[in-house]
């Protein structure tokens, strides 16, 4: 384990967005706010929220949206997100997010079901995801 540098995958169902990069630490959407990961952090597995990672990659610094999922921090010093999808700011298309969000919110208004059942959480979590978008292209 490095002193200095993690291991950073990103994983999604459509394939590795990095795989196995070295990062100075990475900052992730935890249920209850932002997690910090650095170099020596203890092993743990937890899930994560749609929202926005930011990494350090060489020295460029990264921001992208990622939505639902899980980060596992091995004692190896890697680091494993595995979420349901993930953009780069180029990937976002404003105008087309800022339109399904006000859809998705009327139609999370207009949703009278419980607030467990399947379809209401897939619209706050759609909702969520394209927040994270949209604060990921905030300028």
């Amino acid at each position: 384990m490095s002193d200095t540098s993690i291991k950073l995958d990103i994983l999604t169902p459509m394939g590795a967005i990095r795989d196995g990069i070295d990062v100075p630490g990475v900052e992730v959407p935890g249920v209850l706010g932002e997690l910090g990961v650095l170099p020596r952090h203890e092993a743990l597995i937890t899930a994560i929220v749609p929202g926005v990672l930011r990494f350090r990659e060489g020295a460029t610094a990264v921001r992208m949206a990622v939505g639902s999922g899980f980060l596992e921090v091995k004692e190896a010093g890697r680091v494993i997100i595995l979420c349901d999808r993930a953009a780069l700011p180029e990937d976002v298309d404003r105008a087309a997010v800022t339109k399904r969000l006000a859809e998705v919110k009327a139609a999370l208004e207009q949703d009278k079901g419980p607030i467990d059942a399947g379809e209401h959480r897939a619209l706050v979590d759609e909702r969520g995801w394209l927040e994270a978008q949209l604060r990921l292209v905030a300028n």
